[in-house]
């Protein structure tokens, strides 16, 4: 069977971040800016996620890149990881320091 193919057009429109979100740039940037606040520039040079994530996964899936991350898993796997476990132990996972003195 041969090798799959990046879609190329998606690679130069999306990028897909280390957790799996899809981010892309917005759209009305490109020229008339003028007439813009200077607000609403600013706000339209920043790079934006997919709220869809059907459309997310299709995306990464034409790009090859982290097809199986679930971008909501992840981030419940770093909040967990992060809160303190409810019977007062530290949590075995997370990495932490003990000073002695």
């Amino acid at each position: 069977m041969p090798k799959l193919k990046t879609h190329k057009g998606m690679k130069k429109r999306f990028k897909v971040s280390a957790n799996g979100k899809v981010k892309h740039k917005r759209c009305g940037s490109s020229h008339l800016m003028s007439h813009k606040s200077g607000k609403q520039v600013r706000r339209l040079r920043k790079k934006s996620a997919l709220k869809v994530t059907a459309e997310a996964r299709r995306i990464r899936f034409a790009l090859l890149e982290r097809q199986n991350v679930n971008p909501e898993d992840v981030e419940a796997h770093k909040l967990a990881s992060l809160a303190p476990r409810a019977d007062g132990h530290p949590d075995p996972d997370a990495q932490t320091e003990e000073v002695k003195s």
